[in-house]
């Protein structure tokens, strides 16, 4: 990943608009306030070309300036933990949880919308026969059809093969059910020119079985015609011909690879196909119209007709460039999490008071802006400081979750300090440092806890700990098992070995999970609370390895906290920073 150069951009979601109102009375004197700023058009910050974005709301900032400058109530509430609410009349402003720095306050309406990334999976790994493994990005890779032997991945290729005697195609999918519209390309060839009888490689899209999905299938003559054909598998028996076949070439020159192009928006499908070795066209070779605009996986099929020769086929890149999802994840609320410079200890003071009112109604970013611009298609943005260690190097922007391992998985251990590819000199409780020296490997990539170090810790100032630091009081441990048990703040709710209940959780939370191995093994997972989707499901960020970074979507494992999945039934334990 390259760094970026020129200025910091650190406010790229934070624009705000007018629109959205608070109600005015109160009980309590005002303090000073900033003074009022004025109203600016409605923006929406939409991050890459994946259609990924934080959008603020319309509102008038003058409401949160009259709140800012207003009398305010402020409620103790028992419980455990204890809590302080503070309202401007009847509308609630700010949630302060004693023992804690974080703070909610109530603020512009945000929404949170995360779609299918952009990928390119060159198959740059190992996989032994039996599937193609990880792509980097698009998720896990599924297949259909023959057995284990017909798949496998040797560096630069994904194979499948068709043996002589099976009249069977062959398919490998990712397991990404509900891809809409997309622009994606294929590459790849047979390994045997065809000497007896026809054979195909296809791009599938909107699959939903081997009988049930629409392709764009490349067919290679045994006299070196190559035609495209649009067509929807139906059933095990019947296909339908979307359009007329179109011829693409007379000849197929030995050792030729191709590429497949699709472009699928709504009901309009444009497919075209070229030799590698050419110049991609621009018109496309077959367009048709009002089509079912059925979600499903994106694949590739392999099919031959020869009941003599065997099919080698060797896709050596899937390159989706753009895709969104049927239904992508949204969350809306007003919640705006920010954090004060000392845990709250549940006197109301002037100087806590001053914090809250000069946080009305602002839209610098906070802890979920911050979290979501490390979401893919976020733009690199390097350090604002003018000296060393961080100086011109990256500090927001799409995040790996780390690097490949040979098999395509990939490894953990990357820090925010890592992603900086800067050293980093860690205070020590009651004196002393370490210094950590930042691995090369892990540039631009952040692991579960080293995105809740970056996001809380450099971007909010949370104190952070060396990771051979579990003793000193007060600081962010390294590890997801450590945050867990030794975190600042207060644990909201913990459970040994079932999902905690809910009833407590608020936006911003870190939520730990007992996620991999056998259950009981311990914290292995950790992630921060986003909200509630528009289904009103409780979803939360944080960086994983099948997607390959942070995500609040369900690429390789639902990002829910109630439901069936993984992480909903692994959940074990709530705290707050």
């Amino acid at each position: 990943m390259t760094r970026s150069s020129g200025p910091s951009r650190r406010s790229l979601i934070a624009a705000a608009g007018a629109g959205t109102l608070l109600t005015a009375a109160g009980t309590r004197a005002a303090v000073a306030a900033p003074a009022p700023q004025p109203a600016t058009a409605l923006v929406e910050e939409a991050v890459g070309s994946s259609r990924t974005s934080v959008t603020v709301a319309a509102h008038d900032p003058a409401v949160y300036t009259r709140a800012a400058l207003g009398p305010l109530t402020v409620t103790p509430v028992t419980g455990t933990p204890g809590r302080t609410e503070v309202a401007f009349g009847d509308e609630p402003l700010a949630v302060l949880t004693h023992g804690a720095r974080t703070v909610v306050l109530t603020g512009p309406e945000r929404t949170f919308r995360e779609d299918k990334r952009a990928f390119d999976d060159t198959f740059r790994r190992t996989v032994a026969p039996g599937g193609w493994g990880l792509s980097p990005g698009g998720g896990a890779w599924d297949t259909a059809n023959g057995t284990a032997a017909d798949y496998e991945v040797t560096p630069g290729a994904g194979i499948v093969r068709v043996p002589a005697t099976s009249s069977v195609s062959r398919h490998a999918t990712l397991k990404d059910e509900q891809v809409a519209d997309l622009d994606g390309v294929i590459t790849g060839r047979f390994a045997q020119d065809p000497s007896d009888a026809a054979r195909s490689f296809a791009l599938t899209f909107g699959y939903a079985g081997p009988a049930d999905h629409f392709r764009a299938r490349l067919s290679f003559a045994a006299g070196g015609a190559v035609t495209l054909h649009l067509e929807r598998a139906v059933s095990a028996t019947s296909v339908t011909q979307l359009a007329t076949p179109a011829p693409v070439a007379t000849a197929n020159p030995a050792g030729s690879s191709w590429c497949i192009r699709v472009n699928r928006t709504g009901g309009r499908i444009q497919a075209r196909a070229w030799r590698d070795d050419l110049t991609e066209g621009t018109a496309w070779h077959i367009t048709v119209e009002e089509q079912p605009a059925a979600p499903g996986r994106i694949g590739v099929r392999a099919a031959a007709d020869s009941t003599a020769l065997a099919a080698e086929l060797r896709i050596s890149r899937v390159r989706i460039h753009t895709a969104t999802w049927a239904v992508p994840v949204t969350v809306v609320h007003r919640s705006w999490v920010r954090v004060l410079p000392e845990p709250f200890n549940g006197t109301w003071t002037a100087a806590v008071e001053q914090r809250i009112r000069g946080w009305l109604g602002s839209t610098a970013p906070d802890a979920l802006a911050y979290g979501f611009q490390f979401l893919p298609g976020a733009p690199r943005v390097a350090s604002y400081r003018s000296g060393p260690p961080e100086h011109g190097a990256p500090v927001l922007g799409e995040s790996d979750y780390g690097p490949p391992l040979a098999g395509g998985a990939r490894q953990e251990g990357a820090d925010f300090h890592e992603y900086m590819g800067v050293n980093w000199t860690f205070a020590r409780v009651p004196t002393g440092s370490l210094t950590k020296t930042a691995e090369p490997r892990f540039l631009g990539a952040l692991d579960c806890s080293g995105y809740i170090r970056m996001v809380y810790g450099y971007h909010l100032g949370v104190p952070l700990a060396h990771e051979s630091d579990d003793t000193s009081p007060g600081l962010l441990p390294r590890t997801a098992a450590n945050q867990a048990a030794l975190a600042p703040g207060t644990r909201i709710v913990h459970a040994a070995s079932a999902p905690p209940p809910l009833t407590a959780l608020q936006v911003g939370d870190l939520v730990f999970f007992d996620a991999e191995g056998a259950p009981g093994d311990g914290i292995d997972h950790v992630g921060i609370h986003l909200g509630r989707d528009t289904a009103g499901v409780p979803r939360f960020l944080s960086s994983r390895k099948t997607p390959n970074g942070p995500t609040a979507a369900d690429l390789g494992g639902d990002s829910t906290l109630t439901g069936t999945g993984t992480y909903a039934t692994k959940l074990r334990t709530i705290h707050r920073l």
